[in-house]
């Protein structure tokens, strides 16, 4: 139940995104850290050409923002779970390190979409620079890509004008009503607010302590009994769509009636900006973690992971 907003059209502003990511909490994961996509065994290097976090049980990442300027944001789809051939976690490192190097955002998606692979359900931003001279401000070539499901046709489409000025992604199906869960559509209307107040002089850290309240909401947009996380019964999955913040539930992933429950909830809040002249910053919090004796515990926001770049730089 991930959820992610971004705006491409602001003036000082190539890149605005925030989001979150919802996970089982005992999930291995590695936080933010630049990498070339090696074994999640190897250490990481500040040589990297990748920044991003990384799932150490499948080995890939579910959002990244390459030294090139690339960034590609992955959800899952709502589906039951199914066995597919390919790892959707490839389709952002793929993305992100493309081979050859040269391979434009439009050759790629149409690689994807001719090759058509298995997958689980996803929807995936791809975002490209335009333009990488110094003289001319940033901006970015933008696509999205879905299956609209478990092994369904991979498709591609441009953003439309109104998803490019601010837009929202969860774990609906485009076209078949995502647009319209709750925590999209309230939560991509508060972002547009948020967009719409920045100056040229507003301070960089009073901005993503903005961006990092939105992703904070907890209380549901919708009218819905009341909500009961870790103290108490597990919402309804179809719940779920109404929070931006997920609070820790009990939730049984697996089809087996013997698999364990694992608290499930917002492990991570990320925010990317990106300025016109490719100074960059990137943060991640975590959100929900376990402690060592396997307790929810409320991360601390102070222990933030900041990292500030500039992109295409020769």
């Amino acid at each position: 139940m991930c959820v992610g907003f971004w705006s491409l059209e602001h003036p000082d502003y190539a890149l605005i995104l925030c989001s979150n990511r919802d996970e089982v909490l005992p999930r291995p994961t590695a936080p933010a850290h630049f990498h070339s996509f090696e074994g999640v065994d190897g250490s990481p290097t500040s040589e990297g050409q990748v920044l991003s976090g990384r799932d150490l049980q499948a080995g890939g990442t579910w959002q990244g923002l390459s030294r090139s300027g690339r960034v590609a944001f992955l959800t899952n789809i709502t589906e039951e779970p199914g066995q597919y051939s390919s790892s959707r976690g490839q389709l952002v490192s793929s993305f992100l390190l493309p081979d050859p190097p040269s391979t434009t955002l439009e050759e790629h998606v149409n690689k994807l979409v001719v090759q058509n692979l298995s997958y689980a359900g996803f929807n995936l931003l791809l975002l490209s620079p335009t333009n990488k001279t110094s003289e001319d401000a940033l901006s970015f070539d933008a696509m999205y890509v879905t299956n609209s499901g478990g092994g369904g046709k991979i498709t591609a489409r441009p953003l439309s004008a109104s998803e490019r000025d601010c837009g929202g992604l969860s774990n609906g199906i485009d076209g078949r009503g995502a647009s319209e869960w709750p925590k999209v559509k309230l939560g991509t209307s508060a972002f547009k607010e948020i967009v719409a107040t920045i100056r040229a002089d507003t301070p960089e850290e009073e901005l993503t302590e903005t961006l990092f309240e939105l992703l904070a909401w907890v209380y549901s947009f919708a009218t819905i009994g009341p909500k009961r996380s870790h103290n108490g019964a597990p919402l309804a999955l179809p719940d779920l769509r109404n929070f931006i913040q997920i609070e820790p539930i009990r939730r049984r992933l697996s089809r087996s009636p013997d698999a364990p429950a694992d608290f499930y909830g917002t492990r991570l809040s990320t925010v990317i900006l990106i300025r016109r002249d490719g100074r960059s910053v990137f943060i991640e919090r975590d959100i929900w973690t376990l402690d060592g004796e396997k307790k929810v515990t409320k991360a601390d926001a102070k222990k933030q992971r900041l990292f500030c770049l500039r992109l295409l730089d020769d």
